[in-house]
């Protein structure tokens, strides 16, 4: 398209849209070295938690609907500018607010989060960058076509596996510009198994930290999560079961017409 000729080249579609990549890639960039700027990342952990805690705990107390909603904001900011300490924000989530309310603000927090970095990456870095890495890497290849074809189980099979890093996930499926929707909706009830896992561990935090030294507390958490973990490693079979027995119904209504 032809650019418009009173306003200048800037008006041509192409021009708009690279500002528009370049004004949201220098906008994230930007808040993330605020970020570290801050030392936020050194501010999320355990450590930290249980010396603020009764500052923390007093807080909520007071405020605690504007607890919540700061808790589920700065949640929002760790997953989407990909900040280490998702683990430790999903721990205090239960610790400050409680197993069930916790677990309601985690998956708020992280599933805004996701879906703010997956856009991010389909408006500011799909597209170009994707064919550029699929032509170089024959898993990001498969990873699209199925993406594409099958995209809510995909997704959602991804989010159940808790290896899977988070911010992987959101750039990968943002790369081969999945659909917003099946993305929104897998990464939703993706994230509620482990979310609700962990808050209700965090809920038990308060008495660990009377009880545990703190070299130990992460190891006796890990160790807390290790069997359920596997547990939600194998409900990641589930979607794609789903897949092979919905296309199996498919097929054979096919061959019954």
């Amino acid at each position: 398209m032809v650019a418009i000729a009173s306003g200048g080249g800037w008006r041509s579609p192409d021009r708009r849209r690279t500002l528009v990549r370049v004004a949201i890639v220098s906008a994230v960039l930007g808040a993330a070295g605020l970020v570290l700027w801050l030392g936020v990342p050194e501010r999320l952990s355990l450590d930290q938690l249980r010396g603020q805690r009764i500052l923390l705990i007093g807080f909520v107390h007071a405020h605690p609907w504007e607890s919540v909603l700061l808790y589920v904001v700065a949640y929002t900011l760790v997953v989407s500018l990909s900040v280490p300490g998702a683990l430790v924000m999903t721990l205090t989530g239960g610790f400050l607010f409680g197993g069930v309310e916790g677990a309601a603000a985690a998956v708020s927090g992280v599933s805004l989060g996701c879906i703010v970095m997956f856009l991010v990456a389909r408006t500011a870095l799909g597209g170009g960058l994707s064919a550029w890495l699929s032509a170089r890497s024959a898993t990001l290849r498969r990873l699209e076509v199925e993406m594409r074809h099958h995209p809510f189980t995909t997704i959602l099979a991804l989010r159940l596996i808790p290896a899977a890093p988070i911010c992987l996930v959101n750039l990968a499926a943002g790369f081969v510009r999945a659909p917003v929707a099946p993305f929104a909706a897998a990464t939703i009830l993706g994230v509620i198994p482990s979310t609700v896992l962990y808050t209700s561990v965090g809920a038990g935090l308060g008495r660990m930290f009377q009880t545990v030294g703190t070299a130990d507390l992460m190891g006796v958490i890990r160790n807390h999560l290790a069997l359920p973990a596997l547990g939600l490693a194998m409900l990641a079979v589930l979607p794609l079961g789903l897949r092979w027995w919905s296309g199996r119904r498919v097929a054979q209504s096919r061959r019954v017409k």
